[in-house]
């Protein structure tokens, strides 16, 4: 079977299938038969009152000012996450002195609730945006942190004592073995650290904010409005799904190489 035809047909089953779960919905909150309706709109909103409240938030209210805002916390955040936790995890890696001593730290810091340290954030940055950016970091860094470092560790150390022995410098063995290794598993958290970082500026807008995602999805809370809460949430779940998405095509790009197995 040709990819194209096979990409075609999965594409027509998710339609079918989110078509068959919003017609459900909208039949079950009363929107198709008014008096079969078991769904309380208020609670459960409907796919039809969602989506006029997605044409008053994009052709209306201009949300995109707050769906770049939060992307773009979210982005920075990521980026910084991926720099710093690529070479703490190298660190890690390389110095056992280093990991030995501070691996316990580094998990404790890990399991701080990040809601729970959003406030002190705040104290420490203010409303602005850096608040944001760190929190977003603090989500991302940790994933890509971990990846990096189990990622080298797990490399058969055989192949490593071959390069040694065939006098390769660690330069060589950096580019040759770590860095084809390691990739994969860099990539693999990138998947993870890419919608932890919206995470991380969405909960840092609930605690202080005046424009953005977070800063609407609690004015919705404030006001009852259950369609605009829904209809943010869709909005979020649209954007996690792009990046994710993105972060996939630019990862079958850099790793081309590998060879696909199929089980």
């Amino acid at each position: 079977m040709k990819p194209s035809t096979s990409n075609w047909k999965l594409h027509v089953r998710r339609l079918a299938l989110l078509m068959m779960f919003l017609l459900l919905w909208e039949a079950l909150a009363g929107g198709i038969y008014p008096l079969f309706s078991l769904l309380d709109p208020f609670y459960s909103s409907s796919p039809s009152r969602i989506g006029r409240e997605l044409y008053i938030l994009f052709f209306q209210e201009n949300v995109l000012k707050d769906i770049f805002v939060t992307l773009g916390e979210a982005f920075a955040g990521l980026i910084l996450g991926i720099v710093s936790g690529v070479a703490l995890g190298l660190l890690f890696a390389y110095s056992e002195l280093v990991s030995s001593t501070l691996e316990p730290f580094m998990s404790a810091l890990n399991s701080i609730p990040r809601p729970a340290l959003a406030p002190l954030v705040i104290f420490w940055f203010g409303i602005g945006i850096f608040s944001k950016i760190f929190l977003a970091w603090s989500l991302a860094f940790f994933v890509i942190f971990y990846n990096t470092y189990l990622g080298i560790k797990s490399i058969d150390p055989d192949i490593l004592n071959i390069m040694r022995v065939m006098n390769a410098s660690r330069l060589q063995i950096m580019r040759i073995v770590i860095l084809p290794s390691v990739v994969s598993w860099i990539f693999a958290g990138l998947r993870l650290s890419v919608s932890y970082s919206l995470i991380g500026a969405i909960i840092g807008e609930f605690v202080g904010a005046t424009v953005g995602i977070g800063y609407q999805l609690i004015y919705a809370e404030g006001l009852l409005m259950s369609d605009r809460l829904y209809a943010l949430v869709l909005v979020v779940a649209i954007m996690g799904a792009t990046l994710v998405e993105l972060v996939k095509r630019i990862e079958s790009r850099f790793l081309r190489w590998r060879p696909e197995i199929i089980l």
